[in-house]
């Protein structure tokens, strides 16, 4: 990772930048990112569906190249991030003027270059002799006929030989501006999961793995059948394209004597990877890891599932020793401070930009506190509580994955954000000396797994660990086969019922009582043997969950609301592409109350341990980290009033009241508290927030191992830094 702390900001470069802008121009704006104290620009564009501009892409590097030699200057280094294989092609007139409104946004125009309108229109250059764009398009499997994507256009394949070959002299060309790296966004398949079956894919794929892809005709038979073998190898095989594709871009640029940046992202990892994006397979690759925290989600309902995400970005950044990012699409003052104050919370660096252009004037408004209290991100010791594990096997080759882990998996992760337990995240392929660094581990929603997997957690309980299972359990092996009591590594078994209605009932575990309230959607057990103790029934009996091999597992299929979207908190999309962006849609189903009453006290019952860090005021999201041997970070952010409960209204136009400027104080003192190690004793305890100058030296009493920390009336009103200094 970096010594130095890496601050991002973004470059809009549209028709103004592009056709118009001089040296001068752009001299001064690198000037103002050197005062906001960035030394990384990643540039952003009208033209992000780059082969829709192939005629053009002279006059685009040219001003690239302008603005490289502008940013290096100030020793500030430029990323430049456009699509690898997009393209608009409208077909009608509500997908021009769906276009015409992107562009517009984005401070473009549909005649910004000479007959770019007709071109557009075509949408088919010459990409080498006798070789035409459209020769390269994905082929979605159902028709045989291009995949035509949601952003009105086509999507060109990887395993294309004229396509990858075209591509890399484009990308010849952008180095040889001088960037200083390369993002190559929406590496993807489309259509809606059947893309491709171009005849390059279907070579490859019978090469790879001696099956043949089905034609059109037979498609619907084959595609989402997870226990046919060859649609799963189907699957695999995207994976391994896309990633291949990218180790390829990078032996490419290595091959020309480059080593440039390669930041990359995805939007949320919990959830099926129908478009095979390789973010995390190709992990290995990227300088830095990010989420992007989606333009059209509404920032208000979305924030609590992103802190799940900001988990894994974590997790996956200390993995390959890199930093973590969050990317907002801020658009004022006050929402650019609480996403902001998330990214501080989640110890990612931070990247903020409205779409076409940028919050500079407000960023430099936070520059000085960003360079007196530099961010720890990939250095961050996160003080993990319970490790969650992915179930990324069972999120993207097995039926139900929405229902059955993506959701489940929400679940425990929000329930420790609400509480504010300390988690971190856990990948298939971490081995059992990393499941060894943490005391609990939840594994929720993991329906397939491998015997080597299942053997994992069994040692693990037997060295001491323990592991809270929820929901769906290793009844998939890795080539979608059935697998029959997985349970048995814990000594019993039991038959798992199809999901049906569940009274009320009780939770017990370690002489702590949960009440648990009906279920919708239930999974329950019959006809257990072994030894095991109950530990979750419905007022009729049904049992629910029982733990076994002397506590260290718990087991729940059900007793919790965990299906349907009412389980946990999404973001809400209202589309930003419209001529009413900013329009209010009902609150969805609220779910915070009932995750902190019901699964957050489980979860408190399974961990059995003093929390790492409490806070006695409501609606405070708290974190911690550990700074070196001698300073802890906590970190509070003020949610109060932010989710809504239906009937209110959501929108992007939201008032984030207690991060605006000047927002009052709070009004009455509370207290945090944080667990230290047994020999640890504080030194000093300091407020700092960019609402105040300087810092705030505040009461910290310590007993024993908890430092009791005094936050008083009219400290801050949105977030605060508290730095623990040890003796």
């Amino acid at each position: 990772m970096n010594t130095e702390q890496d601050k991002f900001s973004v470059f809009w470069y549209n028709d103004e930048e592009i056709n118009r802008w001089s040296e001068k121009d752009f001299d001064a704006k690198a000037a103002d990112f050197a005062a906001a104290g960035v030394n990384i620009v990643m540039t952003f564009s009208c033209t992000h569906f780059r082969w829709n501009y192939y005629p053009y892409r002279a006059t685009i590097n040219a001003a690239l190249k302008r603005l490289v030699a502008a940013c290096h200057k100030h020793n500030i280094r430029v990323v430049e991030h456009h699509s690898s294989h997009l393209t608009f092609a409208p077909l009608s007139r509500r997908d021009w003027d769906f276009l015409k409104t992107k562009m517009a946004i984005r401070k473009g125009a549909i005649d910004m270059f000479p007959n770019l309108v007709e071109h557009l229109a075509m949408g088919d250059p010459e990409i080498a002799p006798e070789v035409y764009l459209s020769d390269c398009r994905q082929i979605d499997g159902r028709t045989g006929r291009y995949v035509y994507t949601p952003y009105k256009g086509y999507a060109h394949c990887f395993n294309n030989p004229h396509f990858r070959q075209a591509f890399f002299k484009t990308l010849e060309d952008v180095y040889a501006t001088g960037v200083d790296g390369i993002m190559t966004d929406d590496v993807a398949y489309f259509g809606e999961g059947h893309g491709c079956s171009c005849k390059y894919c279907r070579e490859k794929f019978q090469a790879e793995t001696g099956y043949t892809l089905p034609a059109p005709a037979e498609w619907n038979k084959f595609y989402g059948n997870y226990q046919n073998k060859v649609f799963l190898e189907f699957l695999r095989f995207r994976q391994r394209s896309t990633e291949e594709f990218h180790r390829s871009v990078n032996a490419h640029f290595t091959s020309l004597g480059l080593k440039l940046l390669r930041p990359n992202y995805t939007t949320t990892t919990f959830s099926n990877n129908y478009t095979a994006n390789p973010f995390e397979t190709a992990g290995d690759l990227w300088t830095h890891v990010f989420q992007e925290n989606m333009f059209s989600s509404v920032l208000q309902t979305a924030w609590l599932s992103w802190s799940s995400d900001a988990m894994h970005r974590s997790s996956m950044a200390r993995k390959y020793s890199i930093d973590p990012m969050s990317m907002f699409y801020p658009t004022r003052y006050d929402n650019y401070y609480f996403s902001w104050a998330l990214s501080r919370a989640w110890e990612h660096l931070l990247m903020a930009t409205p779409e076409g252009g940028d919050l500079n004037d407000v960023e430099l408004k936070f520059a000085s506190y960003e360079q007196n209290h530099p961010r720890l991100a990939g250095k961050a010791d996160c003080l993990a509580e319970v490790a969650f594990l992915e179930p990324r096997s069972s999120l993207d080759f097995t039926e139900d994955a929405l229902e059955s882990t993506c959701r489940p998996l929400q679940v425990w992760m929000q329930a420790a954000t609400l509480t504010n337990r300390r988690g971190t995240v856990l990948f298939e392929s971490d081995p059992l000396e990393k499941w060894l660094q943490y005391s609990a581990v939840v594994v929720a929603g993991a329906a397939m797994l491998s015997d080597d997997q299942l053997e994992l957690m069994k040692q693990y309980c037997q060295a001491g660990g323990k592991l809270l299972i929820f929901g769906k359990f290793g009844i998939y092996t890795p080539d979608g086969s059935g697998r029959e009591h997985p349970e048995k590594i814990f000594n019993f078994t039991f038959d798992l019922q199809d999901l049906a209605p569940a009274e009320a009932g009780k939770f017990t575990y370690q002489n702590q009582t949960v009440e648990l309230e009906a279920v919708k959607e239930n999974l329950a057990m019959s006809n257990l043997a072994g030894e095991y103790k109950i530990a979750a029934q419905g007022n009729d009996g049904t049992v629910y969950g029982v733990s076994a091999m002397s506590d260290k597992v718990l087991f729940l299929t059900g007793g919790v609301t965990a299906r349907r979207p009412l389980a946990v908190h999404y973001g809400v999309l209202i589309s930003r592409w419209t001529n009413d962006p900013d329009r209010a849609v009902p609150a969805p189903d609220y779910a915070a109350d009932y995750l902190q009453r019901v699964p957050g006290k489980i979860l408190e019952a399974f961990l059995n341990t003093t929390p790492r860090i409490k806070v006695t005021a409501p609606d405070y999201l708290a974190t911690a980290y550990k700074n070196g041997d001698r300073e802890y970070y906590l970190h509070l952010v003020n949610t109060a009033n932010i989710l809504q409960k239906p009937p209110a209204m959501v929108s992007h136009a939201f008032n984030f009241k207690n991060f605006e400027e000047n927002a009052p104080c709070n009004s009455e003192s509370f207290t945090v508290e944080l667990k230290l190690a047994d020999h640890e004793t504080v030194k000093q305890v300091q407020g700092f927030s960019p609402e105040f100058e300087g810092c705030k030296m505040l009461v910290g009493k310590q007993n024993g191992s908890i430092l009791q920390i005094t936050v008083p009336a009219g400290c801050f009103a949105g977030y605060l830094h508290i730095k623990a200094t040890l003796f």
